[in-house]
């Protein structure tokens, strides 16, 4: 990208016809000049499009054009007022700034197609879009809300009495008890689910976006109040009063029951999800109805209004309605609700690794689990000081250093904490020890909120973190030694080379290695993808502006600070990679090799039981993986194989490479190699020969 300066020396042909753009007379006085401003109604207008059309020919992709003197101030100046593009309160002639919508008698059809599209339009803000396009729009939401309710009693609709809206009537009854307290629960869901993503580490406007615009979310409502109020409008459809057909009544209870149960769950803090079992099967069970009872709504498009944003405190222009189909929603809210009972397994817990194993798991599902659930699994691990609601992180982390390390039984002894004596080789242990699970408490909790985090930002602050972590190792190291004194530990022979367990330093740098494979994973070639790749058969875009030595400095660049491991130099990793001085039906060799060893270790793995394999809390999600592992190992040897023939029998021309994303495991896309498509031969007239 070149500078406005240089622009402006090398593009004369856009300086020209850029000139020929100002509207305006340059009036001169004295050594100044400025622009006549004339007013609206003296002005020129004429159309410029074809003028810019030809002053960007002149321009080269990548070049800036900047115009110095026009700065943020006319930036801003520019916007009209009284665009609807950019203003929220404009009117529209004719328009008024109430809504006789919401003032009109309703179905019992319509309320059900209402409570369906507030289920969409709570998903879409569930989904990433803001709650100015999502769930505010509803006129009915809006007049709930416009007077700031403190209490259930004020957390009504302001309507107009008619005839048809007397107390005691069942169209009075359906819109003032049935929806209001479906819209009720719905604000009130909102608000802890809010809450819940602003306690923990996520992204505005990336992850979820949480601003309120200064509306309340019946934040002073208690839980019992909402509680009693859709008790009461279940109670009411059940009685004689309503008369209405009982797939109509079936299909209004099932969505004010999923709306209470839905409230139950997200309003339970980690110590009631530790002593009372969940009622997530019951909403799962409630959307199956919802589901059923789909057909039986009728959509009223007109309680939705964009004008709302009109009273709202933001500082954007209006935006659109962002409101998902409704099958699109019910896949989102089913899924909520299945993954946030899963979650919970971790509260039986049953080891550090298992642990481990449930998170990369579960966040590393397609699609990924939303925003709450994420965020509602960071509380789940570490909220208010305790781990999985009862547990010091402390155990946690010692109980990860034994798995993987197997330390000495004196760097854990109980009794060492009892010792007060500062002479005593049981005091200086602890106080190590101590040390350890301060220093590598916080990475450790660190570690586990960043694997919650979006797959974006997952590799981004991995890279951060491995610094600390590295640092960390050689704090370690240091501890490992004064460990080493204390409990007088014998060295082991190895290979002429005596060492030490350095149990501390060696279960760090463990993890530094494990977050390090998670950054590069998918950034080497496969000795197949090599082959291909020499033959022509696969042929890399042309990207005139980088170099692959430029690529893996970039890629290795997070590393560059790592004290160990070293990276390798650019020619030693491209030559591994291409391997020049192998044949390349040598090299299929070792790929057929390699993926034979492969596919008889992930046979090994699957053969393994959960406890074995530390999956005990993820064992489905664990078998898939490993089956997936053997897919691509199969489908790799059988492309292999393929291609083998094809240079033995020189017909190479007569092969095409396709990458398969979607039928093997997401890490490794297998090539596929089949014969080329050819077009069929014209129809030979009847009585000739080819």
């Amino acid at each position: 990208m070149s500078t406005a300066k240089q622009m402006a020396n090398n593009s004369g042909g856009f300086s020209d016809a850029f000139a020929r753009l100002h509207v305006s007379d340059k009036v001169t006085d004295g050594q100044q000049s400025s622009t006549t401003i004339t007013s609206p109604a003296s002005a020129n207008f004429r159309d410029v499009t074809q003028l810019f059309r030809q002053a960007c020919q002149g321009l080269d992709v990548g070049q800036l054009v900047k115009d110095p003197n026009f700065t943020l101030f006319e930036a801003v100046g520019a916007l009209e007022i009284m665009d609807p593009k950019m203003d929220s309160g404009l009117l529209k002639p004719g328009e008024e700034d109430t809504h006789p919508e919401i003032y009109q008698p309703v179905l019992p059809e319509e309320i059900i197609g209402i409570m369906d599209q507030l289920l969409s339009s709570e998903m879409s803000w569930h989904d990433g879009a803001a709650l100015s396009q999502t769930v505010f729009t509803c006129l009915y939401i809006d007049n709930l809300l416009s007077l700031g309710p403190s209490n259930i009693e004020e957390a009504k609709f302001s309507l107009a009495q008619s005839d048809n809206h007397q107390p005691g009537t069942s169209a009075y009854q359906l819109l003032h008890l049935v929806l209001r307290a479906y819209c009720v629960g719905l604000v009130k869901c909102c608000d802890h689910v809010n809450r819940q993503i602003l306690a923990e580490h996520t992204y505005e406007e990336e992850d979820f976006v949480t601003q309120t615009y200064n509306v309340s979310l019946l934040e002073f409502v208690s839980i019992t109040d909402v509680n009693k109020l859709l008790v009461s409008a279940i109670e009411y459809i059940d009685s004689a009063l309503a008369p209405w057909p009982n797939n109509i009544k079936m299909a209004l209870k099932a969505r004010l029951a999923f709306r209470k149960f839905f409230l139950a769950e997200l309003s339970r803090d980690v110590k009631d999800m530790v002593e009372k079992r969940s009622n997530w099967d019951g909403c799962i069970t409630l959307l199956s109805t919802i589901g059923i009872t789909r057909n039986l709504g009728k959509p009223v498009p007109s309680v939705f209004s964009i004008a709302v944003q009109r009273k709202l405190a933001s500082t954007v222009p209006p935006r659109p309605i962002v409101q998902i189909p409704f099958e699109e929603a019910f896949t989102i809210v089913s899924r909520l609700c299945k993954d946030a009972k899963e979650i919970l397994r971790i509260l039986n817990y049953s080891g550090a690794t298992n642990l481990m194993s449930f998170f990369l798991r579960f966040t590393a599902r397609k699609p990924q689990p939303s925003t709450y659930v994420r965020s509602l699994l960071q509380t789940l691990f570490f909220g208010d000081h305790i781990a999985l609601g009862r547990m010091q992180i402390s155990q946690i982390l010692l109980d990860d250093v034994k798995e993987l390390c197997l330390p000495a039984d004196d760097l854990f002894d109980p009794r060492n904490e009892l010792s007060e004596m500062p002479t005593d080789t049981r005091y200086q242990i602890h106080q190590r020890m101590k040390w350890f699970i301060e220093r590598a408490g916080n990475s450790y909790i660190t570690l586990y909120r960043t694997i919650c985090q979006n797959r974006s930002r997952l590799r981004r602050n991995l890279c951060h973190l491995i610094v600390d972590w590295d640092a960390l190792q050689i704090e370690c190291e240091e501890i490992d030694g004064e460990l080493q004194q204390l409990i007088k530990e014998e060295p082991v022979l190895h290979n002429d080379n005596i060492s030490y367990a350095f149990s501390l330093s060696s279960w760090v740098y463990h993890y530094k290695l494990r977050q390090m494979e998670w950054i590069i994973f998918l950034g080497f070639e496969l000795e197949l993808y090599t082959a291909l790749g020499r033959l022509g058969l696969v042929r890399i875009p042309p990207q005139p502006y980088s170099t692959d030595a430029l690529r893996y400095e970039l890629r290795m660049k997070p590393f560059l600070t790592i004290g160990c491991p070293d990276v390798i130099p650019f020619d030693d990793f491209k030559s591994l990679v291409d391997n020049p001085e192998i044949d390349t039906l040598e090299m299929l060799e070792m790929a057929t090799e390699n993926t034979k060893e492969g596919r008889k270790n992930f046979d090994l793995l699957s053969k393994m039981s959960a406890a074995s394999s530390h999956a005990i809390l993820c064992e489905e999600g664990y078998r898939l993986n490993l089956r997936e592992y053997l897919r691509s190992c199969i489908g790799a040897g059988v492309a292999i194989v393929v291609l083998t023939k094809a240079i033995k029998t020189n017909t190479l021309v007569d092969v095409e490479v396709e990458i398969d994303q979607g039928s093997y495991h997401p890490w490794f896309p297998v090539p596929r190699i089949a014969s080329k498509k050819r077009p069929p031969l014209p129809a030979v007239p009847p009585g000739t020969t080819r």
